[in-house]
Formats: C-alpha cells, sequence, structure tokens
C-alpha cells in the first residue's frame, strides 16, 4: 500500500496516514477531532508500506489497519537521542 504522510503544524509528534491521493479536506474525521489534526503540513508522499514488515517509526500493521477501517490513520512518532558521559 502506498500512503502519503501529513504532519501536524501544532504539535510535531503528531501525523495523519491517508492512501497515496486522498485530499485530506475530503476526510470524514470524528466529532470532536483533535485540534492538533485540523492543521496540517504534508510531510512524506508515496510511502509504500507492507504488512508484517518493520519500518523506522511506524507500526505498518496498525497504519494499514486504520486506514482499511476508517480511510486514514492517526499516528505518532517521537524520536529521541540521549548524549551523555558515562
Amino acid at each position: 500500500m502506498k500512503i502519503d504522510i501529513y504532519k501536524s503544524i501544532k504539535n510535531g509528534y503528531k501525523y495523519l496516514s491517508v492512501p497515496k491521493g486522498t485530499k485530506v479536506e475530503s476526510l470524514q474525521l470524528p466529532d470532536p477531532v483533535d485540534p492538533d489534526l485540523l492543521t496540517l503540513s504534508p510531510f512524506k508522499t508515496r510511502l509504500e508500506i507492507t504488512p508484517g514488515k518493520s519500518h523506522f517509526a511506524l507500526d505498518q500493521d496498525n497504519i494499514i489497519e486504520q486506514i482499511e477501517k476508517n480511510g486514514y490513520a492517526v499516528h505518532g512518532a517521537k524520536i529521541e537521542i540521549k548524549v551523555g558521559v558515562v
């Protein structure tokens, strides 16, 4: 499945993924919707995801399941790198 990923402008850890080419303006989001997902910016386009395959910072199986059920997937990603002296 190829998807487009949009990133929340208000919260950089929240994402909305849709099947490739979907117009996010046409989505039927639940009411009430997380207000952070009302202002989005394109993040990654035409990303290929495959069930059962791991992908850095994405739970591909969960995203595919949400898209098949709702037409979109809401997910988060946060990468922390800590540098210190041992």
